[in-house]
Formats: structure tokens, sequence, C-alpha cells
């Protein structure tokens, strides 16, 4: 039986780079970090590197690999470490996570004093761009008004 070839390794003589290639929306679990202790959740994941010119393609699986591996509660400093890790075993200069979940926080109501859950839809994202790391927070906050 003859083993199947390993493309992404051979050279690529077209001269295309390509800016981001990876996963987008890998549903995970994962737990956080916060003042309040750790929360479980579950989250979307868009995992991304550069690819050079010279590199026909990547590992996909190397991805789903890394998060299998993450056992560690998320923060932003774990966000970087998992962000540096990624690019380092995907042989890539530059790289981009993106975790996206609801957040839960006790809300106590104004009149009645009942205090309830309320859901935050939260994404972080962690980006190396040539070895220089940076990081975003965006939280869609529920408004009502009556």
């Amino acid at each position: 039986m003859n083993a199947i070839a390993d493309v992404q390794s051979t050279r690529d003589l077209r001269n295309l780079p390509i800016n981001q290639v990876g996963i987008k929306d890998l549903r995970f679990p994962i737990t956080l970090r916060t003042a309040e202790g750790e929360q479980a959740t579950v989250a979307r994941l868009t995992m991304t590197v550069y690819l050079p010119a010279e590199q026909k393609g990547t590992h996909m699986s190397r991805f789903v690999a890394l998060m299998e591996q993450q056992t560690e509660a998320l923060s932003f400093e774990r966000l970087q470490q998992l962000t540096r890790e990624m690019v380092e075993l995907l042989d890539s200069h530059s790289g981009k996570i993106s975790v996206s979940f609801p957040f839960f926080r006790k809300k106590t109501a104004p009149v009645s004093g009942i205090q309830s859950l309320l859901d935050y839809d939260v994404t972080l994202t962690g980006e190396i761009k040539n070895g220089a790391y940076s990081h975003s927070l965006k939280v869609m906050v529920p408004v009502t008004s009556l």
C-alpha cells in the first residue's frame, strides 16, 4: 500500500502568498478565568496563519490538535501563549486566533431585586504579525429599555 503524498510540505512555484489560511467556526469547550473564578462555556474558534508563497499548504489538523492539548483556563495571557504556539507549530511568522463565546453574569433587577443570569457575546482575538503580538476584546451588551 502506498502512502498519500504530503502535498502541504511541497514547494509551490506559483508565487502566491496567502494572508490567512486555517479553520473557521470550530466549536470547542473552554474554561474562562474570571474575577469570580472559572466559568465553562462553548466557544467558536477561527484559527489562521500566514502561508508564504513558496509553501503549498498547511496542516489543518494541527489547529485542532493544539486545542485538544489546551487544558488551562483561557485568559489574555493564555491566549497569547496559544497564539505563539500555533504560529510556531505551523511554521509561520503571523497568525490569529479568535475565540467567540457566551459569557454569563448574575444581574440583579433594579426594582424587584431578583437575580438572574444574563449572557454577553464575547470575542477575544490574539494576533501575531511579523513577531509582534496584540489582542482585542469585543463584548456585545444586551440593553433593554422600558
